[in-house]
Parts: C-alpha cells; sequence; structure tokens
C-alpha cells in the first residue's frame, strides 16, 4: 500500500466482507490490480463489491477465452511456447 497510509484494516474489512474472502490468492490478485488511490478513496464495503466484481469479470472473461479456443480448435501452451491443436 502506500507509504504515508496505511490501509491494512480497511482491506483486511473488505476481504472480511467480499464473497471470495475464503480464496486468498484470488483475494490477493483482485486487490493487486486495483489501484492505490482507488483504494485510499473507497470504504471498505465497495472495495469489496470491486474486488468480487473483478473476480466475476475474470470469470467471464476465462469463459469467453475457452470458446474462443474451441472455436478455433487450439489453445496456447505457455509451457512449450506453441499452439496446442484440441480437435482430436
Amino acid at each position: 500500500m502506500t507509504d504515508t497510509i496505511d490501509h491494512t484494516r480497511k482491506v483486511n474489512r473488505a476481504v472480511a466482507m467480499c464473497s471470495i474472502g475464503m480464496h486468498p490468492e484470488s483475494v490477493a490478485a483482485m486487490l493487486r490490480a486495483i489501484p492505490e488511490d482507488v483504494i485510499a478513496a473507497l470504504p471498505a464495503r465497495l472495495i469489496a463489491q470491486l474486488i468480487d466484481a473483478n473476480w466475476r469479470l475474470a470469470g467471464a472473461s476465462k469463459a469467453i477465452a475457452a470458446a474462443d479456443a474451441i472455436r478455433e480448435g487450439c489453445v496456447w501452451d505457455a509451457q512449450q511456447g506453441r499452439h496446442r491443436d484440441i480437435a482430436a
């Protein structure tokens, strides 16, 4: 968080309020996506809503990417650095 203001208590309250609070790695990822100025400006309740909205957006984005991959018949294999054909 910021050097001058510690928002730890507010963020902890937001995590407790959001629906994905039981998934610490996901919450941490969603929090990293929120600019510090936004965290500073919003109350915990709205930060929790933003975390949950980002989570829903990420899920929708994954579903779109999966549908696109199926339509295209391939996916990107990051470990091997190449496209993989999924049409078996």
